[in-house]
């Protein structure tokens, strides 16, 4: 199949869209272990749905194999992600395995109410065309077009750097469809959340802080396509603490106030359940 640039890589200039700037252009998004090269890729042309008369999928429906339920095709979806990330971790300090994320994403959404399975897939697979070497053209063949066209919204341009791809979030969330943006409210939930339990290795306090600041714009505009996750966002901003280096401090320093001594022991306590796995609590504590 065809390779060419099929996400807008537009040029724009960071100090207008990033307003107020990050506080330097070298806080990255959350650094993953990722093995692919950049890839490029045109959209899949529509495919027609094909349903029966009393709305469900019957064989023709594209993605979906005949007589297969929701349950099976989540499965088949998790064994495509899991196949697809499989040499992959995350850059935290456990040094965790990719695939956790995916899941985790799905989890969240599935946890606050949820039940578009084409959402759900799309939680999955959200970072196989970015980060591996599955194409746009590949969903669309394993899973389906309407699958594929959340997936291709939620891919960054892998041409871009990474200042440069923050800037494109920023710019581009607003346009996204609703579909994207509940799959980008959760994808950014686990990320603040693992960054919050394990900072990357050689992340320190401020870097923490820009990520943060940064992805409270993105989520922010995101929020009103699904209430419950902005406000379990909102609360993660406002109450989530960290430590480094044996020191404290606030994640998000704009809206979130310092800790008590009280607070301090809950943060250490936290952070000790989290590091033993404590991550997929479908009502996770907040510091």
């Amino acid at each position: 199949m065809p390779n060419s640039v099929s996400i807008n890589s537009s040029p724009t200039t960071t100090n207008v869209l990033l307003n107020p700037p990050l506080r330097s252009p070298s806080y990255s998004e959350v650094e993953l272990i990722r093995t692919p090269p950049a890839r490029s890729f045109t959209p899949t042309p529509p495919v027609s749905r094909s349903l029966s008369a009393n709305g469900s999928p019957t064989a023709s429906t594209p993605g979906r194999l005949h007589g297969e339920s929701d349950l099976s095709l989540l499965l088949r979806t998790l064994d495509f992600a899991a196949r697809k990330h499989s040499c992959q971790r995350r850059k935290d300090v456990d040094q965790s395995p990719y695939i956790n994320h995916p899941i985790s994403v799905a989890n969240y959404l599935s946890s606050t109410g949820i039940t578009d399975v084409h959402v759900l897939q799309a939680a999955i697979l959200h970072d196989t065309v970015e980060d591996t070497c599955t194409t746009i053209e590949e969903i669309a063949d394993q899973f389906g077009i309407d699958v594929a066209r959340i997936v291709e919204e939620c891919t960054d341009n892998t041409a871009l750097d990474g200042l440069q791809r923050k800037v494109e979030q920023l710019r581009a969330a607003p346009s996204k469809s609703k579909q994207a943006q509940q799959v980008k409210l959760a994808d950014k939930l686990h990320n603040l959340e693992s960054i919050r339990r394990s900072p990357p290795v050689g992340w320190g306090m401020k870097r923490v802080q820009a990520y943060f600041i940064w992805a409270k714009r993105v989520t922010d505009i995101c929020a009103p396509a699904h209430p419950p996750l902005a406000e379990r966002l909102q609360r993660l901003y406002e109450t989530a603490h960290t430590r480094v280096n044996g020191t404290y401090f606030p994640c998000h320093p704009e809206v979130c106030g310092p800790l008590t001594e009280e607070e301090k022991e809950l943060v250490d306590k936290r952070l000790r359940e989290l590091k033993e796995g404590d991550t997929m609590c479908p009502e996770p504590l907040f510091f």
